[in-house]
């Protein structure tokens, strides 16, 4: 599937930042452990939601995972574009649909999870990347047969649960389409990007 870099440019997509429909999302991290030893051998995967159409009109999941990337490369001061992310799979439907499923994909492998990939933030007193809890050191087949028993109508139902429970208790990760209208777009992340990276002076 697509292949994605931090200097990528994301797909233009018709909908609305407020409507109600989302990505459930898989996708793998290329090239951390040549830069990370720690994550040598390591088959970094993330397993995320994303709006359908971020503001601006572009693809929501391409956005986040561009967004993803870029704050990866600058937590660990990797160069940027060095990092590429290949997308495995993905969903569409509500919100409630699509964070139902990636909730019971969380919830079932918790072993395999990649805790504190982004803790080095933290100690810099800087804002964690969201979605950071999401990684998972896991191989494409199994990570996509994983992500493909969460879309079955039961497992929905049993990620619902926590979902609504994560909301009524003002636990981050499980947005309402309404919430967080003035998201941050890709034209906010490129203005954030060295102008060199794009041919400018």
């Amino acid at each position: 599937m697509k292949t994605l870099k931090s200097t990528s440019t994301p797909n233009e997509i018709d909908g609305s930042p407020f409507a109600d429909f989302g990505f459930n999302y898989l996708w793998r991290l290329h090239g951390l452990g040549k830069h990370v030893p720690a994550f040598a051998g390591m088959c970094v995967i993330k397993n995320g939601f994303a709006k359908y159409c971020r503001s601006g009109g572009f693809s929501g999941v391409e956005s986040r995972i561009i967004e993803t990337l870029k704050n990866i490369e600058e937590s660990f001061q990797i160069p940027n574009g060095s990092l590429k992310a290949e997308l495995l799979a993905l969903t569409t439907g509500t919100f409630d649909e699509t964070l139902s499923s990636e909730q019971f994909f969380h919830k079932k492998n918790k072993q395999s999870r990649l805790a504190g990939l982004f803790r080095d933030l933290k100690a810099k007193g800087q804002k964690p990347v969201g979605g950071h809890t999401e990684f998972f050191n896991m191989e494409n087949i199994p990570a996509k047969a994983k992500f493909a028993n969460a879309q079955r109508q039961t497992n929905k139902k049993i990620g619902l649960d926590t979902v609504t429970w994560k909301r009524e208790n003002n636990i981050h990760g499980c947005p309402t389409p309404l919430e967080n209208p003035d998201e941050i777009g890709y034209g906010e992340i490129v203005k954030a990007l060295p102008r060199s990276l794009f041919g400018l002076a």
